[in-house]
């Protein structure tokens, strides 16, 4: 008797540790890409442009992927934006580069992407000249920069809270 359930337990572990895993089949990562140095006309920089990533899948499958940048007032990327983008950026109390890919299925659009970042309290502008420089850059190719929208966020408060992320069928994620 004691060896029969010797030889089940192996089978009743494995098949727990697969119920387990199948609890959630959409998960929310965390991780961190880096834009290594940058170029403008004369100008040349060794300074790392952060983004903080989040991405949201369903089994393997990426649905949304969201990466923030705040660009300091020092940083040499400010050379990236033209006179306008840089005029909007400076006037937010909170302001952030975002980069965001979305499968853009009916699981997590855009919309729903943008609507989040609406009840956050942002509001979007477009980046024409600072996303021309973002595609030029090397790593640009290597990270599929093309396949993401490019924008700003701008908050007129600079509480700089981390913004709560909601999706349906996903955990609630706080972004820096």
């Amino acid at each position: 008797m004691k060896l029969k359930l010797a030889s089940l337990l192996p089978l009743v572990l494995f098949l727990a540790a697969c119920t387990t895993a199948n609890l959630s089949k959409n998960i929310v990562q965390e991780s961190v890409l880096l834009v290594k140095n940058g170029t403008f006309a004369d100008k040349v920089w060794k300074e790392d442009l952060v983004f903080d990533k989040t991405s949201w899948y369903h089994e393997l499958t990426l649905q949304l992927d969201v990466m923030m940048a705040h660009i300091s007032p020092q940083s040499a990327f400010n050379f990236w934006l033209s006179k306008d983008e840089l005029e909007q950026m400076i006037k937010c109390g909170d302001a952030r580069v975002v980069m965001a890919y979305s499968l853009d299925t009916k699981d997590i659009p855009y919309s729903m992407l943008y609507e989040q970042l609406e009840k956050n309290g942002f509001t979007r502008f477009e980046l024409p000249e600072f996303k021309k420089h973002l595609l030029q850059h090397p790593d640009a190719i290597q990270n599929s920069f093309r396949l993401y929208k490019i924008f700003a966020i701008c908050k007129q408060a600079n509480d700089h809270k981390p913004l709560n992320m909601n999706f349906p069928g996903y955990s609630e994620k706080l972004i820096k």
